[in-house]
């Protein structure tokens, strides 16, 4: 979709630029969209018929850069995406959801002091994304105003995520069980089943 968007407001446009338009919105972290795959969807797009080559061009010594804009599959596959991103709510994947959920395999101690790092780095990156705004780098006469809207959800984020971690840092210091009495003798049971078992 993002490949797709990008030759369309650019068209005819080649890979250089599609990948410095991508970069330029930092693309890279926030839409999974990796600089160095752009040449090669590219390429896929126009094998399956959504873009087509719209003529080359050469700068001295260089090889020949392939220009792309849309057709009129393309441009329907890219509504088509674009419709179901606004309208879809999915989980996004976080590796950390993953260590947390076997949290109790650590300290205590441990487990707070990294949810307090994350609070940290996660506000540090708000004072930066703030700065950025308010200086006007990150949304430059050039860019839209929705890029500047888009770093602010961001921080609006981060701002209830820094909350969270330091919540629940708060409650891992203050002792709350992890487990209520039941699932305690459970998860005790079955430990010692599995001890015995090896013996």
């Amino acid at each position: 979709m993002m490949i797709l968007g990008v030759v369309r407001l650019l068209q005819p446009v080649h890979g250089y630029d599609v990948r410095r338009e991508l970069l330029s919105w930092h693309a890279d972290k926030w839409a999974n969209v990796q600089p160095g795959s752009v040449y090669h969807a590219l390429k896929k797009l126009a094998d399956e018929g959504a873009l087509r080559e719209a003529g080359s061009e050469q700068v001295g010594g260089r090889p020949a850069r392939t220009r792309y804009e849309m057709t009129v599959k393309g441009d329907e596959q890219f509504r088509d995406l674009l419709s179901g991103a606004l309208w879809e709510q999915r989980e996004v994947e976080d590796p950390f959801l993953a260590g947390f959920s076997l949290m109790t395999e650590l300290p205590r101690e441990e487990v707070a002091a990294a949810l307090r790092h994350r609070a940290r780095r996660l506000r540090a990156d708000n004072e930066g994304a703030g700065a950025a705004i308010a200086s006007g780098w990150a949304v430059p006469d050039n860019k839209p105003t929705h890029v500047r809207w888009m770093l602010e959800l961001g921080i609006a984020r981060n701002e209830g995520e820094i909350a969270w971690c330091e919540r629940v840092a708060e409650r891992i210091d203050s002792g709350e069980p992890y487990l209520s009495e039941e699932l305690l003798a459970r998860w005790k049971q079955a430990r010692g089943e599995r001890d015995h078992a090896t013996d």
